[in-house]
């Protein structure tokens, strides 16, 4: 699952050198929430739903952004194996069957048109991956490489540092990871109306090379008015040295409304 990662996409701040008297920037806010989700009954009977909720604030050489967000999903189970839910299966209770929530807050200082300096916090839990909950904190450098009208390419150093406890029956129990962390991102406007990003992240822990992780996330937007989007998107987290007894990679796809509230 996606070990959460906040970004600041800034619009052009007052820059350091702006004196007295020079017109400023009003500040900014923006929120941002994301439902999707799926029901089915018959055949099979199981639901889930995914949503986010994500806002800056944007003032002087400054922002702050938050994201939150999860998924949720519960199904009846086809308990003995025959294929078929059965009259007595589909009277039992709906069984979890996935649940991850996390937030991020972090914080730029910008030191020009290109460059920021960030600190950034954050925590979740994902029980289906081996975490009960994860904690980190981190800090680095960020810097828009290139920037027009249609295009936008920034890239990202820095250091995180994670507190993880597992799910009971994992030995040990806990561990904390030191990790180097590179990241490249775009966003493409292909029309007026639809938005293309992308973010390759790669973790390297600094005291076992062997632990690496690897973590992609896409996604397509639609806008379809000035408040309501729709969204695609797509997330891929590869770990070198994942929880004892999980996978390796895993994958999250989701199609969601995206309402623009501020």
């Amino acid at each position: 699952m996606l070990f959460l990662c906040g970004l600041a996409f800034a619009e052009e701040p007052v820059f350091e050198g702006t004196k007295e008297g020079d017109e400023v920037d009003a500040p900014k806010t923006s929120v941002v929430a994301e439902l999707g989700g799926a029901l089915t009954t018959g055949n099979v009977d199981f639901y889930v739903l995914s949503g986010s909720i994500n806002g800056d604030r944007r003032w002087e050489q400054n922002a702050v952004t938050l994201k939150s967000g999860g998924i949720i999903g519960q199904s009846r189970l086809d308990t003995d194996g025959d294929g078929l839910l059965s009259d007595s299966e589909r009277e039992t209770d709906r069984v979890e069957s996935a649940r991850r929530l996390f937030a991020d807050i972090r914080y730029d200082r910008f030191l020009g048109e290109k460059n920021s300096l960030y600190v950034l916090g954050g925590a979740l839990t994902d029980i289906y991956a081996g975490y009960d909950w994860r904690t980190h904190e981190q800090f680095g450098y960020s810097r828009r490489l290139l920037k027009s009208e249609t295009a936008e390419i920034f890239g990202e150093l820095g250091l995180d540092y994670a507190q993880e406890n597992y799910v009971a029956g994992i030995d040990p129990n806990t561990n904390n990871v030191l990790a180097a962390r590179a990241m490249v991102g775009l966003s493409l406007k292909l029309t007026e109306d639809v938005k293309l990003q992308e973010t390759i992240e790669v973790y390297e822990n600094l005291l076992d090379r062997q632990d690496a992780r690897v973590l992609n996330t896409a996604s397509l937007t639609v806008r379809m008015s000035d408040k309501m989007s729709f969204k695609l998107s797509h997330i891929l987290v590869f770990d070198n040295v994942p929880v004892q007894g999980y996978r390796k990679a895993d994958q999250t796809a989701t199609v969601s409304l995206v309402a623009t509230l501020l």
